[in-house]
């Protein structure tokens, strides 16, 4: 009994810490299409700088903001300067942001050295539920991740500013012709979504060692997240994708090695996408 409550524990905690991860890249490649393989240098840049800043005094939640805004502003700087003239290009798109990611990689390491950087969290201690101790600060992340997706979701589909987008993604020519702002809707999805990487980026680094591959780490989890859960399902895709992946690889990793279990969950998502190509949350 109490192994099946840890069980469901650290599979559900481990769900929202990566629907927190891939959330930022389930907005950019849902939302406008662009396979955004910088998203791992988002996460690590959010990281770095949430480090920075608490380094020089900031409190934790202040520099976290702080960082999340930064790596937003850098997002809008990289759709702006290059992204926004290759929309309709979604290859080109994918190999400069793959670039992105190298260029911005080997940036972090000149800035912030290749050491092991740690961040202090600011919530010691754990939950002790009698049969499993949950620590606090891990909980507070899950939280934060479901206030984060429920937030959008609601923005996305309760909103005039959620209709913009929803209406942009349908038909981006008719919305065009009814005066919708194509550029801007494009340039606040993406921007939007970068600052979600960075919020992420700098919220995990407290429970990893910081350093410039950090990001690596949940990219293709992120990108398994999104496609398994269904391109474009912001609420129940991330969800769904990361319960997928993150609760089947705990399960599979009482049973085995680590390395082994990611293999299994992996090959099960490759089976799962030939199946059902749209994801397990199909788009109306």
């Amino acid at each position: 009994m109490e192994t099946a409550v840890s069980v469901v524990v650290d599979a559900t905690l481990i769900t929202l810490i990566l629907a927190l991860a891939a959330f930022g890249l389930a907005i950019i490649y849902g939302l406008v299409g662009v396979i955004n393989m910088g998203h791992g240098a988002f996460l690590t840049l959010g990281a770095y700088l949430t480090w920075a800043a608490t380094t020089a005094g900031v409190p934790f939640v202040p520099a976290v903001l702080l960082a999340a805004l930064g790596v937003g502003l850098v997002g809008l700087a990289l759709e702006h300067l290059i992204i926004r003239h290759f929309y309709d290009r979604p290859f080109d798109t994918l190999l400069l942001t793959w670039a992105f990611f190298l260029v911005m990689t080997e940036i972090i390491k000149i800035v912030f050295g290749t050491d092991f950087r740690n961040v202090a969290s600011p919530l010691a201690g754990a939950i002790d539920l009698g049969t499993v101790k949950i620590p606090i600060y891990r909980a507070t992340i899950a939280l934060v991740s479901l206030a984060l997706i429920g937030g959008t979701a609601f923005v996305f589909y309760r909103t005039t500013l959620g209709i913009k987008i929803r209406a942009l993604i349908q038909n981006r020519e008719v919305a065009s012709l009814l005066g919708l702002d194509i550029a801007l809707m494009y340039k606040l999805v993406f921007g939007v979504g970068a600052c979600a990487a960075g919020l992420a980026g700098g919220l995990i680094s407290p429970m990893l060692s910081v350093d410039p591959y950090i990001g690596n780490v949940f990219l293709v989890r992120s990108f398994f997240v999104v496609i398994v859960g269904g391109v474009g399902q912001l609420l129940g895709g991330t969800l769904i994708g990361s319960f997928f992946i993150g609760g089947s690889e705990t399960l599979f990793a009482l049973f085995s090695k680590q390395v082994f279990a990611q293999t299994v969950v992996f090959l099960l998502a490759i089976i799962v996408l030939r199946f059902r190509p749209a994801g397990l949350l199909r788009a109306r």
